[in-house]
């Protein structure tokens, strides 16, 4: 027997000498013991959970698992999930401000209308019935194509040695470089790192956003460099209007619009307050909404287009109005009503009544057509937009001071405005003085303008009738009289402007809306073919937050 078995053996010797009460107080430490370490492992447990969950945190916080995931492969690049989700959240923020800007505060409602519930998760609703497509698979879609746009553009870009990123461009990346954490901290976060996530999601960090955001820049760049190039001859020009050629006009004309629920009277209200009408009262109104346009038809005159709008009886609560347009593009008028208004027999004085038809079903399920109103309309006037476009450069002296009116606007005194226009002509007469050239007057606007255009000396190019100017200033620059190196002093709600006429340009602005058109399906017609050719796949995205809700409440 070896030494450590004999050993072994005198201890199990020694514990069967233990008294009963060694036993019984042994058993109890060994029950204690145990339950020690049930409790031990119990906690133990409790702890590595709570550790668990705050690994997860941790993990999910630094962005670990979407940064190592794929989410989509555009031709051999490989986007993980962060780099998807800025094309995602940015294409559904971009499709809400784009119905925003149409709708306002209807938006919401308008959406409902297509599918689309603002208060609900979008991987939670059918944006097509048909194939069952969510739309958050619809605005992954659209992230994938705007993708493979960019990505397509930016190599263009890079091996294109005649591109060069124009210097606003580059400012505008800078800005967003030096001032992100300072956008952080003006919305509330502590740093640009929490603020991107709350826009994006976890493992949005400034360094993969702003590449995600430069490559976006260069890419609409290039686009806007390659339709710039293209250009076209007169006969192109031409040849493409002539099947459309008052796509391109103007019209000015008179004309009062009714309702036939400006002569519907009676209804019933139920305990809602909402009101019903009969098909009688309908029809009456309809029939009431007939003679008054009839009457409104046979005006001879915007005067008495006036006064016949006037005299006419319509319920309480309602009125006409005469409206007045000026010059209005062929684009932005109802198309039954410049249907008329472009008609070639069309002269001045001529007058009419347009209906605003509408069709529906019967009970039978027949259809039939409804009248719901009347555009009666005087036609004064059609201009071809043959005028040369304007090109100024302005000094602005803004109004300093004011005070806040009823609809917080700032209105200023006569005072603070004859200071700001006593400045202005200070400094028209200063450059008077001098050699009232145009390279003086740009070094007078770098000096001295307050308006944003300072740095480019205050130039403003192509400028038509239809540009977004205040009417003082867009009336002075596409003055068609207007000669080189005339100067003036206009007044605006801004302050007063020192304008100086640089030249017109060679296009009209007519030939300036088709080349633009032309340049528009060209341009795309280029850009997709490229597109096409690259490929681009949704693989994993369950580290995404595709359960996006556009609305709180």
């Amino acid at each position: 027997m070896s030494a450590s078995d004999k050993k072994k053996l005198r201890k199990e010797q020694e514990r069967s000498f233990l008294t009963e009460k060694q036993r019984r107080e042994q058993l109890e430490a060994k029950k204690l013991k145990n339950y020690t370490i049930v409790f031990i492992t119990s906690m133990v447990l409790v702890v590595c959970i709570a550790l668990g969950v705050l690994g997860i945190r941790a993990v999910n916080n630094s962005g670990v698992l979407q940064k190592n995931t794929i989410a989509a492969i555009i031709d051999s690049k490989q986007l993980n999930s962060v780099e998807l989700s800025y094309y995602f959240n940015d294409a559904v923020s971009e499709y809400y401000s784009d119905m925003y800007d149409q709708f306002s505060s209807y938006t919401d409602t308008y959406l409902e209308v297509l599918g689309l519930n603002t208060k609900k998760p979008l991987d939670k609703q059918i944006q097509d019935e048909k194939t069952g497509k969510t739309w958050a698979t619809y605005f992954l879609e659209k992230a994938i194509a705007q993708a493979k746009s960019d990505y397509a553009m930016a190599k263009l870009a890079a091996a294109d040695e005649t591109f060069e990123l124009p210097e606003d461009k580059k400012t505008s990346l800078e800005n967003m470089r030096n001032n992100l954490e300072a956008y952080a901290k003006l919305y509330g976060y502590k740093n640009s790192a929490q603020y991107l996530r709350s826009l994006y999601g976890y493992g949005a960090e400034a360094d993969s956003y702003l590449a995600y955001t430069e490559r976006a820049v260069i890419a609409e760049a290039y686009i806007a460099a390659h339709k710039d190039a293209i250009t076209y001859d007169d006969k192109a020009i031409r040849e493409y209007e002539e099947d459309k050629f008052d796509n391109y006009s103007s019209f000015t004309y008179v004309s009062c619009y009714l309702s036939y629920t400006d002569f519907r009277e009676g209804g019933t209200k139920d305990e809602n307050g909402n009101t019903t009408y009969t098909e009688e009262e309908n029809n009456a109104a309809r029939a009431a909404l007939k003679a008054a346009a009839d009457i409104l038809a046979t005006a001879t005159s915007i005067d008495d287009l006036k006064a016949k709008v006037e005299a006419t009886k319509v319920i309480e609560g309602k009125t006409l109005s005469v409206n007045e347009s000026k010059a209005v593009l062929y684009t932005a008028i109802d198309d039954e009503l410049v249907k008329w208004l472009s008609a070639k027999e069309r002269k001045d004085g001529d007058i009419t009544a347009i209906a605003n038809v509408s069709t529906t079903k019967d009970e039978d399920g027949n259809e039939i057509s409804l009248t719901n109103g009347y555009t009666v309309v005087i036609f004064q006037s059609k201009t071809e937009n043959k005028n040369k476009l304007g090109n100024v450069r302005h000094l602005l002296v803004a109004f300093e001071g004011g005070t806040k009116d009823e609809n917080n606007k700032t209105v200023y005194s006569d005072e603070e405005k004859a200071t700001a226009k006593t400045t202005a002509e200070g400094y028209l007469k200063t450059w008077k003085k001098g050699d009232a050239t145009e390279a003086t007057f740009i070094e007078l606007v770098k000096e001295h303008s307050d308006d944003t255009s300072k740095e480019e000396g205050g130039l403003f190019e192509n400028i038509h009738p239809d540009s977004q100017y205040v009417e003082s200033f867009l009336n002075w620059s596409i003055d068609p009289n207007r000669k080189v190196g005339d100067t003036e002093i206009i007044e605006s709600e801004y302050g007063y402007h020192i304008i100086y006429f640089v030249k017109h340009s060679d296009l009209t602005y007519r030939d300036y809306m088709i080349t633009n058109e032309m340049r528009e399906i060209d341009q795309e017609a280029w850009r997709s073919g490229i597109v096409e050719k690259v490929t681009g796949s949704i693989e994993d995205t369950s580290k995404m937050e595709l359960g996006l809700i556009l609305a709180n409440g």
